[in-house]
């Protein structure tokens, strides 16, 4: 989201912030924020800024120092919330169980979180205008909103907490007693910046900052003492250090002050404080200043590892210039994250730093730090636009920072990691990702998407390059990204926020080129192609035929996936066809390329791709080849020629470039074991003629696809051989791994040997050839990988020549001064665990003695290089090879023990390692991380015993990060939560309080994890469903659903046991409620999820409306609401200058002014006749609309918006949504029904002919875009334009016919107006309503208004309201002044106050309409009463209802006596009262909606309205009302909604009727707008079965025929599936109807069992038909319920009958038959022979009338002596209950319990 759309919402923007801290090291900051507000809305009236609950705010102090009237400071009223506060305590309490409610309350709060914590009052007048000069004019002024200065003062005290966003280092703090004090700021969150200060946390609020830093000047504290070293102080802040001072009061404080001028959000700003050590690493004029900071004791590896930025900054810098004064980089101890930047400021690890002698760590820092300088170009300088152009961003500066790489570290190693990353990506990308930009979102990434979109984007941006380059006019993106950068300097670029379309036009300015395709298919579509290729050499025509076959795997995933599945995954929008030109490569028969560009523009096409030399033989490339083409050169002796001379001399150039001399020697050659062609594959070669040598598919990776290119083995090797191309080489590799030949592995290890190859080519052969370890290849691969190390990197054997399993290799000391040779080492190393036996899967014998070797005989006393990272390599090599496989149940027993024996050599070797790290610790401990890592595969592959003392003591505070965790991922690994309560708590007890939050959010996130690797470890076991065979997709699903089903049950089955482990979740998850971690929050809701089950959230206390008369003391109105004019010569400038009025009052006694009372319509009482209120207008009629032509516009928008074909007008087109791209380029004024509803509510229309032009712009727009007649939308809307033109004709002929009588009316309106009929109202202090006992009027009304102004005060501060509450408060704050204010009542004394006329002040009800009725309201009907009570009241007119006599609508908390059902009568309101007693504590309540209970009538509304008595029907006669008895409304807690528009506010002068209190009925309620109807009501049938009621349990198929018969039934296509309110036509649906329900949904339930007891199932069922007659008044459409609930009626006594159905008496039969012939059920299927058996006192212990076996359950089936089928399984349980009794345990009590696992099973799926 924009900058613009954000400082609209809010009503104000940050200019400017300036911030004073003074740090103690001790975790304490005292800061003061000084905010420059500049107000964008006249009605501002609180500022809300981010600030967290943490800092505690002293002081708020407004101030507006304009040049024209300035504003002094003055104290400001504010709160300061936290919306995490702690749950609250009630029943039944809140528990694990509770997980949804605690979700549901987690996002809430965020949601208020993101609002902002801090309100400030800026009421009364700091809003407002000035005139200020323009610059270059003397008389002309301009007006704009006066600046606010706002100052916070406030302190944020820490100590040792740990909370996110910022990080105080003190010793003894992680159990590190030499931890250098320091503190920085770590944000690991995109809200974290209010952590340190009052903001506007939002990356789009940009503005200019000062910062100033108050800290110790020496770290010891005071003068350093002559003789001892001293350690300085430094702040390193984002800016430039404008100065460093010492403080004015304090000499032994400094002041650091920074600047920035550039506008930077808060989430782009940070610093450091500590005793840095300083280096300047590059202070060359040609580009700006390069800084280093570290900690002391590390300047010399910060020199090492910063050096070769100066040439980074010089290769960005070409680009474009930098933004900034200058950059710098702090090395810290230990951040949340490996690199935070800012701006021109980079926090990070000092883990990153590295001695010369490392020589891994050296390409990683290159890879973080080029990173973070790139970002200050775009990251920081330049922002997205919004979250949807976040792919653009990160794309740009990791595509620039690759191009760095390129020139760094070489062209090789570039492409390798292109090839590497498209192999990446298109895995990926294979339907479950999202588009790169998806406009719209709100938002921001997770982190699985933006790993992703750091992914692709770079990739795109290079095929986006390759397109420009290739296709257009320029070089590509290196014209494009340096415009943007000039653009961001030169404040072109808006706001500098990049979008997507403003990136994508600056390249079609440069390129020339139309990228609307481009974009589509890779920006805004998802997806990587796929393509098959084919290749046919035809010698005749000198031609290959080159057929490319395209196919989509993402749109093809997302067609396979159910209908459920798919609604969601098409918004993923799958490319349905790539276009483009692809590259093709051809090498001929003499090795010279030749490139063709073939056009895919359909899925399948065959391209001819001509030759372009005469030569007619091929010749391979290297030795193997060589030899080949002798005898080529052998059959054709006679026709050499020019031609073929030069191309053998090609051929042996690219032979030399990569051959390996020493194979040149045949001796040699067969020591190595080199294999060569047979006579087979030498005819295939001589059958070619003279074709290609190898063919490259997009050498240059312009497509992220996958290639399928099937070649001959041959041409693969002369790829490997002949092409430079390190991608060429790598896909050449790949390719190869497919021929299992001793060919294809000799020429890999050739490639090993052979150095001219790039390393990391080298390697990945290395890798290759464990492959070729299979009998197939007659075990080459084991031979060549221990030949190759023991050529390269071992002494010179005893025996050369001998075979594998005897191959020693005594290994050199260590020499890592080639670095392409020690990278190869390792990973021949790597390779050799994957060298094992094929038929024991256990790695070969000598292998792993060469590797323990390896270990123990490392030397590296001779090498300037750091071993640490090759002696882990060695170490996991060895966890890998000891770990693989079981093979021992093949060995003889000798063979056994010298396994166990060098089992046991193995681990005392690691065990040597870890304890020579502990004393001489390897760089960053990773001999020790590589070990634990290994003991931890060990005891998963049951070699060791499961003890977690050695991981235990890692895992303690004080040793390093990484190894702490790989310590935990161990422990929750080997003992997953519940095996062991006090290491359980031990676990709980790191989540809560350790001092690393890193370590906190890594052990909550694997609690969760590790219950779930239970699952894969198998220790839970779960049943497996058969797999189905020709299943269609929808069975599919519900089988992957039902799996996942019975495992999440498994869990919480094996879960329930362990009540420990549900304890500690659930104390944790209370806890971490309100922590202010969100990471550690969510991580403990999952693990909840997991292990328990839920329970729905209670519903609150009843609410009970009643419209109550006004009382004597009414509550205060708020001062923003009251405007007071005086004359002029009343008002003098105040003595301060504040600019407001000051009143002179008269001096009262003792000094002190009067306070000036004025009141608002003294004379209430006396009306005059002349004088008429006048007449409130609402919004929708505020242009001039009639209240007629409103009426007509607002049933026409709901008839329309309920046709079917409106359904494509309904809403504003979206272009993605829609796949309309180019829709705002065809269509100028776009319309739809929305739009115009919108534009009825906001007034816009001044009469009806505006609104029928809009329809037709609609239908006219429809036109326009969808040209061809077969549209289905043009169709639409044809039909739509018909029922338009239909429905309003009728309209106007109404409107028309009725002006006369309209006019009728108006004469008749002039008459004089009767009053109504008086009515007595009493006191709430009465305790009861009583009826009206005479005709007179008499009504309370409130006193004369009046506001008293205090002028004692000695100090003028301008008027200062409370800040306004966020809408979620405001309910319980009404409810307090409610009570507070309104307790009072009128003494019964004094006189009422005479009657208004019904004339002067019409009623805000809608009018009752004259006794001419008009032909209009004939048509309109009852549906006016529902618009007038949906019609928002208009803001404007807050002032009036302030003004007008009305009672004010109280919702109060009653007890009700029990109803009884007495039927409704006519009462007459004189002579019974009801008396209501309400007690003498009346608690009031706003509820935030209603909805109503389907069960049990628990509260009364009361509603009255005042009808306008027409002059022909008033009489004096006592009111007789007919009491129509109403529903009894259940409130449901809905937050952030208000009350149904059913509670109607009642007119003014009249009381609420009195009702019996015996007449409550048990009906339930209408939800909703009421327009003037009562829900039936239908009786069932006298006989009808429990339904609701019903306890049964719930019998699964029969619900669903039950479902089925009603789906059948025509009435029932209404009720198939969930009622949309947009498609449906009824927006306020979901409103009324809070539980909506529909048979598909209640399939759903069944299908998944959700459903425990019958009367779960009746209850949504009859939900479906009271929904229906509560929404729809009395018509056709309750007559489908009535009728569709017949049949539910007639088939309900089948369902619910407990006697088996003949289908379940043949599923239960043959249930039976398969119990018999289970092989578990040998025990069971025949009585028990107590003498044959052996067991003659069975009968003492299970009595005769007990005992039960398969055999008689199966008679007494037969015999039909079974009613029921829970009396079958009460007999099997029966007879598995007696095996348990008599035999305690044993194989007869296992078979028994399997046989009823098994039984309960196959029960579950009949049910």
């Amino acid at each position: 989201m924009s900058e613009d759309v954000y400082g609209a919402s809010r009503g104000f923007t940050v200019t400017h912030q300036r911030n004073v801290l003074d740090i103690d090291f001790s975790g304490i900051i005292t800061a003061s924020a000084f905010l420059t507000i500049q107000p964008t809305n006249p009605a501002l009236r609180s500022i809300y800024l981010h600030s967290s609950p943490l800092l505690e705010i002293n002081n708020v102090t407004l101030s507006s120092p304009t040049p024209v009237e300035p504003f002094l400071p003055t104290p400001a009223s504010f709160t300061l919330s936290n919306p995490f506060q702690p749950l609250p305590i009630r029943e039944p309490p809140i528990d694990i169980r509770s997980h949804p409610e605690i979700k549901r309350k987690i996002w809430s709060a965020m949601g208020e979180r993101d609002e902002g914590e801090l309100a400030i009052s800026v009421s009364g007048g700091w809003v407002r205008l000035i005139h200020t000069p323009i610059p270059g004019t003397e008389d002309q002024t301009q007006v704009s909103f006066a600046p606010i200065q706002v100052q916070i003062d406030y302190q944020l005290v820490l100590g040792g907490d740990v909370v996110e966003g910022i990080v105080f280092r003190r010793p003894g703090d992680g159990g590190d007693e030499y931890q250098i004090p320091h503190m920085f700021l770590s944000p690991t969150t995109y809200d974290a910046a209010r952590i340190w200060t009052p903001c506007v946390d939002n990356l789009w609020e940009r503005c200019t900052w000062e910062l100033e830093f108050i800290v110790p000047r020496y770290l010891e504290g005071g003068e350093p003492v002559p003789g001892e070293d001293a350690c300085p102080v430094m702040v390193v802040s984002s800016g430039e250090l404008m100065e460093q001072v010492t403080h004015p009061h304090d000499p032994n404080k400094v002041i650091f002050y920074y600047l920035q001028t550039n506008p930077t959000s808060v989430q782009h700003i940070s610093f450091a404080a500590g005793p840095f050590e300083m280096l300047c690493v590059s202070a060359d004029e040609s580009h700006k200043p390069i800084l280093a900071f570290c900690l002391p004791g590390e300047l010399d590896m910060l020199k090492n590892s910063t050096s070769w930025l100066p040439r980074a900054m010089a290769f960005y810098a070409e680009m474009g210039s930098y933004p900034f004064t200058d950059f710098k980089t702090v090395f810290v101890n230990n951040p949340r994250t490996e690199c935070s930047t800012s701006a021109t400021l980079a926090i990070l690890s000092s883990d990153l730093l590295h001695p010369p002698e490392v020589i891994e760590q050296a390409v990683e820092i290159r890879q973080v730090l080029s990173l973070a300088l790139i970002q200050q170009w775009v990251g920081i300088n330049i922002i997205q636009r919004t979250l949807a152009d976040t792919w653009l961003i990160n794309g740009l500066a990791l595509y620039i920072q690759a191009q760095f790489i390129r020139n760094l570290l070489g062209n090789n190693e570039y492409r390798f990691r292109l090839k590497k990353d498209i192999d990446r990506c298109v895995i990926q990308d294979q339907g479950s990702q999202w588009p790169l930009c998806v406009p719209g979102i709100i938002d921001p990434p997770d982190a699985n998407t933006t790993a992703f979109i750091n992914l692709k984007a770079p990739l795109v941006l290079h095929i986006l390059d390759r397109y420009i380059a290739k296709t257009g006019t320029s070089l590509g993106l290196s014209q494009v990204i340096p415009r943007i950068f000039v653009a961001s300097l030169s404040d072109e670029l808006q706001g500098n926020s990049l979008s997507t379309q403003y990136f994508f036009r600056q390249c079609r300015k440069v390129s020339g080129l139309d990228l609307q395709t481009f974009q589509d298919q890779w920006i805004f579509g998802s997806g990587c192609p796929r393509l098959a290729i084919r290749t046919n050499f035809i010698k005749k025509k000198l031609l290959v035929e080159f057929t490319v076959s395209q196919s989509q795997p993402a749109n093809d995933f997302i067609q396979g996936l159910s209908d459920k599945l798919k609604k969601t995954a098409v918004w993923k929008r799958p490319t349905h066809f790539f276009e483009g030109s692809l590259t093709v490569r051809i090498h001929e028969a003499d090795g010279a390329p030749f490139e063709h560009l073939v056009d895919i523009k359909t899925p399948t096409k065959t391209f001819p791709l001509p030759f372009n030399t005469k030569y007619k033989r091929t010749r391979r490339s290297g030795h193997i080849a060589a030899r080949f083409n002798k005898m080529q050169d052998a059959l054709a002796a006679g026709d050499t020629n020019d031609e073929e001379d030069e191309a053998r001399l090609q051929a042996a150039d690219r032979a030399g470039v990569f051959a390996y001399t020493p194979w040149e020697d045949e001796e040699e050659r067969k020591r190595w074991r080199v294999a060569e062609w047979g006579e087979g594959e030498a005819d295939q070669m001589l059958g070619e003629g003279g074709g290609y040598e190898w063919i490259r598919i997009d050498p240059e990776c312009e497509w992220l696809a996958i290639i399928e290119y099937n070649e001959k083995p041959w041409c693969w090797i002369s790829q490997l051989q002949g092409d430079r191309d390190v991608i060429a080489q790598l896909e050449a590799i790949n390719r190869m791994r497919a021929f299992p030949s001793p060919v294809i592995a000799s020429e890999l290890a050739r490639t090993v040997l052979v150095k001219n190859y790039y390393y990391r080519v080298r390697m990945e052969a290395a890798r290759a050839l464990a492959q070729y370890n299979v009998s197939e290849c007659d075990y080459i691969g084991y031979f060549l990988v221990l030949k190759l190390f023991q050529t390269l990197f071992c002494l010179s054997p005893s025996n050369p020549d001998a075979e594998a399993p005897e191959m020693e290799c005594r290994p050199l000391p260590n020499d890592f001064s080639s670095f392409s040779d020690y990278f190869v080492k390792k990973s021949l190393i790597a390779a050799m665990p994957d060298l094992r036996d094929m038929a024991t899967r256990t790695v070969w014998k000598n292998v792993r003695q060469i590797l323990l070797d390896l270990l123990r005989s490392n030397d590296n006393t001779g090498n300037e290089f750091s071993d640490s990272h090759y002696l882990a390599s060695v170490v996991t090599a060895i966890g890998n090879a000891f770990t693989y496989g079981s093979g021992n149940q093949s060995l003889n027993e000798t063979e056994r023990e010298s396994e166990m024996a060098l089992l046991k050599e193995s681990m005392d070797a690691l065990d040597r390692a870890m304890t020579m790290d502990r004393l001489v610790p390897s760089y960053h401990n990773l001999v020790t991380k590589a070990g634990l890592q290994t003991y931890i595969k060990s005891i998963l592959a049951g070699q060791r015993t499961n003890d977690a003392r050695l991981l235990l003591s890692y895992t303690r505070e004080g040793n390093f990060e990484p190894i702490r965790m790989v310590a935990f991922d161990g422990l929750l690994l080997c003992k997953p939560p519940g095996r062991s309560v006090a290491l359980d708590k031990y676990l709980m007890e790191v989540v809560r309080s350790d001092h690393s939050l890193t370590i906190r959010r890594h052990v909550a996130r694997g609690l969760s994890e590790s219950i779930l690797m239970t699952l894969a470890l198998g220790e839970i076991t779960v049943p497996q469903p058969g797999v189905v065979e020709d299943e269609n997709n929808e069975a599919r699903e519900k089988r992957y659903e039902a799996q996942n089903t019975a495992i999440v049950r498994a869990i919480r089955k094996d879960f329930n046991k362990k009540m420990d482990v549900k304890q500690f979740i659930q104390d944790s998850l209370m806890e971490s409620f309100i922590s202010p971690d969100h990471e550690v929050r969510f991580a403990m809701l999952k693990a909840a999820e997991i292990v328990s089950g839920s329970i729905s959230e209670p519903l609150p206390g009843n609410i009970i409306t009643l419209q109550t008369p006004t009382l004597e003391n009414a509550p205060a109105l708020p001062t923003p609401k009251i405007r007071i004019s005086m004359g002029s010569a009343e008002i003098r400038s105040d003595a301060q200058g504040y600019g407001f009025p000051v009143i002179d009052a008269p001096v009262m006694p003792g000094g002190t002014a009067a306070p000036l009372k004025i009141t608002l319509n003294p004379n209430m009482n006396m009306i005059q006749p002349t004088q008429k209120k006048k007449e409130r207008v609402i919004q929708q009629q505020k242009r001039g609309l009639s209240e007629n032509d409103f009426k007509a516009i607002t049933i026409a928008l709901q008839k329309l918006n309920a046709q079917k074909t409106s359904f494509w007008f309904r809403q504003p087109v979206d272009p993605v949504r829609d796949a309309a791209p180019d829709y705002a380029a065809i269509i100028k004024n776009p319309m739809d029904l929305k739009t115009i509803s919108a534009k009825l509510d906001a007034g816009m229309y001044a009469n009806r002919q505006e609104f029928v032009a809009d329809v037709k712009l609609i239908i006219a727009n429809c036109y326009t875009y969808n040209v061809t007649p077969s549209s289905p939308v043009r169709k639409a809307g044809e039909a739509f334009e018909k029922f338009f033109t239909v429905l309003w004709s009728k309209t106007e002929h109404t409107l028309s016919s009725s002006a006369a009588a309209a006019q009728q009316a108006a004469m008749a309106s002039q008459q004089p107006v009767i009053p109504p009929a008086p009515i007595l109202v009493p006191s709430i202090a009465e305790a009861t309503l009583p009826a009206p006992k005479n005709n007179s009027v008499k009504f309370k009304v409130k006193p004369p208004k009046s506001v008293t102004i205090d002028t004692s005060v000695t100090e003028h501060v301008p008027p200062m309201a409370p800040p306004p509450i966020p809408t979620s408060k405001k309910s319980a704050l009404a409810a307090v002044i409610a009570s507070s204010g309104t307790g009072g009542t009128k003494s019964p004394d004094k006189p009422p106050v005479p009657a208004f006329p019904t004339s002067e002040k019409p009623s805000k009800k809608r009018k009752e309409p004259s006794k001419s009725r008009n032909d209009l309201d004939d048509i309109l009907g009852a549906e006016v009463d529902a618009i007038e009570q949906r019609r928002p009241s208009s803001k404007e007119d807050d002032f009036d209802d302030l003004l007008e006599i009305k009672p004010p609508t109280k919702k109060i908390k009653i007890p009700l006596p029990a109803p009884s059902p007495v039927p409704t009568s006519t009462v007459k309101s004189t002579p019974t009262p009801l008396p209501i007693t309400m007690p003498k504590s009346v608690s009031v309540s706003v509820p935030r909606n209603r909805t109503k209970s389907p069960e049990k009538p628990t509260g009364l509304k009361i509603k009255s309205s005042t009808p306008t008595i027409p002059p022909a029907t008033v009489d004096t006669k006592p009111n007789i009302k007919k009491i129509k008895t109403k529903p009894l409304p259940m409130p449901m807690p809905t937050e952030g909604k208000k009350s149904s528009s059913v509670e109607r506010t009642a007119s003014p002068a009249i009381p609420p009727p009195p009702i019996p209190a015996p007449a409550l009925p048990t009906a339930k309620a209408p939800v909703g707008d009421a327009i003037g109807y009562q829900p039936t009501t239908r009786i069932p049938p006298a006989d009808l079965p429990p339904t609701v009621q019903n306890t049964a349990s719930m019998k699964n198929k029969r619900g669903k025929n039950l479902i089925a018969l009603l789906i059948k039934e025509p009435a029932a296509i209404i009720f198939l599936r969930p009622v949309d309110p947009i498609m449906d036509g009824c927006p306020t649906y979901l409103d009324e109807i809070k539980n909506p329900m529909d048979f598909s949904t209640i399939n759903k339930k069944i299908d998944n069992r959700k459903y425990k007891t019958l009367g779960q199932f009746a209850r949504d069922v009859e939900l479906v038909f009271a929904n229906c007659r509560q929404f729809n008044p009395p018509g056709e459409i309750t007559q489908c319920a009535d009728s569709v609930e017949s049949v539910y009626w007639r088939e309900w006594p089948k369902v619910a009958s407990s006697k088996m159905t003949p289908d379940e008496k043949k599923a239960i039969g043959l249930l039976i038959i398969q119990a018999l012939k289970n092989p578990l059920s040998e025990w069971f299927r025949y009585p028990v022979d107590p003498v044959a058996l052996g067991i003659p006192q069975y009968f003492q212990i299970i009595p005769p009338e007990d005992a039960r076996d398969l055999t008689l359950i199966k008679n007494k089936f037969d015999k039909g002596q079974y009613r029921e089928a829970k009396h079958i399984d009460e007999d099997v349980e029966l007879m598995l209950e007696n095996a348990r009794v008599f035999n305690g345990d044993g194989p007869v009590v296992d078979a028994a319990n399997g046989l009823g696992r098994w039984w309960t099973s196959q029960r579950a799926k009949m049910d």
